[in-house]
Protein backbone atom coordinates (compact mmCIF):
# COMPACT_ATOMS: atom_id res chain seq x y z
CA UNK A 1 0.00 0.00 0.00
CA UNK A 2 2.86 2.40 0.81
CA UNK A 3 4.46 1.73 -2.56
CA UNK A 4 1.21 2.56 -4.38
CA UNK A 5 0.83 5.78 -2.38
CA UNK A 6 4.41 6.82 -3.19
CA UNK A 7 3.82 6.21 -6.90
CA UNK A 8 0.57 8.18 -6.91
CA UNK A 9 2.22 11.12 -5.13
CA UNK A 10 5.29 11.16 -7.40
CA UNK A 11 3.51 10.71 -10.74
CA UNK A 12 2.29 14.34 -11.14
CA UNK A 13 5.77 15.65 -10.30
CA UNK A 14 7.41 13.38 -12.86
CA UNK A 15 4.88 14.26 -15.58
CA UNK A 16 5.20 18.00 -14.99
CA UNK A 17 8.99 17.97 -15.28
CA UNK A 18 9.18 15.76 -18.36
CA UNK A 19 10.22 17.91 -21.38
CA UNK A 20 7.84 16.11 -23.74
CA UNK A 21 4.81 17.54 -21.91
CA UNK A 22 6.24 21.06 -21.68
CA UNK A 23 6.72 21.25 -25.47
CA UNK A 24 3.05 20.47 -26.15
CA UNK A 25 1.69 23.50 -24.28
CA UNK A 26 0.53 26.45 -26.42
CA UNK A 27 2.11 29.82 -25.78
CA UNK A 28 1.18 33.40 -26.53
CA UNK A 29 3.36 35.28 -28.98
CA UNK A 30 4.75 38.60 -27.76
CA UNK A 31 4.71 41.76 -29.86
CA UNK A 32 8.50 41.71 -29.73
CA UNK A 33 10.90 39.36 -27.95
CA UNK A 34 11.35 41.74 -25.02
CA UNK A 35 7.62 42.46 -24.46
CA UNK A 36 4.80 40.56 -22.90
CA UNK A 37 1.73 39.76 -25.02
CA UNK A 38 -0.64 42.72 -25.11
CA UNK A 39 -4.10 43.69 -26.30
CA UNK A 40 -4.43 46.63 -28.64
CA UNK A 41 -6.06 49.28 -26.42
CA UNK A 42 -7.74 50.96 -29.39
CA UNK A 43 -10.16 48.04 -29.63
CA UNK A 44 -11.39 48.41 -26.07
CA UNK A 45 -14.25 50.71 -25.13
CA UNK A 46 -14.56 51.70 -21.52
CA UNK A 47 -17.89 52.41 -19.84
CA UNK A 48 -17.99 55.65 -17.84
CA UNK A 49 -19.59 54.67 -14.51
CA UNK A 50 -21.09 58.16 -14.09
CA UNK A 51 -22.97 58.02 -17.41
CA UNK A 52 -23.58 54.28 -17.78
CA UNK A 53 -26.97 52.62 -17.47
CA UNK A 54 -28.28 49.10 -17.15
CA UNK A 55 -30.27 47.70 -20.05
CA UNK A 56 -32.16 44.42 -20.41
CA UNK A 57 -31.69 42.54 -23.67
CA UNK A 58 -34.79 40.97 -25.25
CA UNK A 59 -34.87 38.55 -28.15
CA UNK A 60 -37.66 39.77 -30.43
CA UNK A 61 -40.54 41.89 -29.15
CA UNK A 62 -39.75 43.14 -25.61
CA UNK A 63 -43.43 42.73 -24.68
CA UNK A 64 -43.01 38.95 -25.09
CA UNK A 65 -40.63 39.04 -22.06
CA UNK A 66 -37.98 36.84 -23.72
CA UNK A 67 -35.10 38.35 -21.72
CA UNK A 68 -31.51 37.29 -22.38
CA UNK A 69 -30.05 39.20 -19.43
CA UNK A 70 -28.89 42.60 -18.25
CA UNK A 71 -25.89 44.54 -19.54
CA UNK A 72 -24.22 47.85 -18.71
CA UNK A 73 -23.92 50.27 -21.62
CA UNK A 74 -22.21 53.62 -22.08
CA UNK A 75 -25.36 55.44 -23.22
CA UNK A 76 -28.99 54.98 -24.28
CA UNK A 77 -28.22 54.59 -27.99
CA UNK A 78 -25.80 51.74 -27.34
CA UNK A 79 -28.36 49.43 -25.70
CA UNK A 80 -29.64 47.75 -28.87
CA UNK A 81 -26.37 47.43 -30.77
CA UNK A 82 -24.57 46.13 -27.67
CA UNK A 83 -27.23 43.47 -27.01
CA UNK A 84 -26.98 42.32 -30.61
CA UNK A 85 -23.20 42.12 -30.50
CA UNK A 86 -23.01 40.29 -27.15
CA UNK A 87 -25.60 37.55 -27.63
CA UNK A 88 -25.12 35.14 -30.53
CA UNK A 89 -28.80 34.19 -30.61
CA UNK A 90 -29.82 37.80 -31.41
CA UNK A 91 -28.66 37.87 -35.04
CA UNK A 92 -29.84 41.51 -35.30
CA UNK A 93 -33.28 40.88 -33.77
CA UNK A 94 -32.62 41.92 -30.15
CA UNK A 95 -33.70 45.07 -28.37
CA UNK A 96 -32.01 46.73 -25.41
CA UNK A 97 -34.48 48.32 -23.00
CA UNK A 98 -33.83 50.65 -20.07
CA UNK A 99 -35.95 52.70 -17.68
CA UNK A 100 -36.41 56.39 -18.41
CA UNK A 101 -37.32 57.96 -15.10
CA UNK A 102 -38.34 61.26 -16.73
CA UNK A 103 -41.02 59.52 -18.81
CA UNK A 104 -41.76 56.81 -16.20
CA UNK A 105 -41.59 54.26 -19.00
CA UNK A 106 -39.10 51.89 -20.55
CA UNK A 107 -37.38 52.89 -23.76
CA UNK A 108 -36.16 50.18 -26.15
CA UNK A 109 -33.45 50.50 -28.79
CA UNK A 110 -33.09 48.23 -31.80
CA UNK A 111 -29.90 47.14 -33.58
CA UNK A 112 -29.75 50.28 -35.74
CA UNK A 113 -30.13 52.61 -32.72
CA UNK A 114 -33.80 53.59 -33.22
CA UNK A 115 -35.66 54.25 -29.96
CA UNK A 116 -39.28 53.51 -29.09
CA UNK A 117 -41.43 53.14 -25.97
CA UNK A 118 -41.95 49.67 -24.61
Amino acid sequence: MRCLTAILLAAPLLLATHPLFADELPSLQAASPSQLPSINSSQLSMVDPDRSLTATCYLGNPNDHNSLGDITVSGPGAAGPTCNSLFYSCKGRCFGCFSDFDLSQDICVDNSGRKFLK
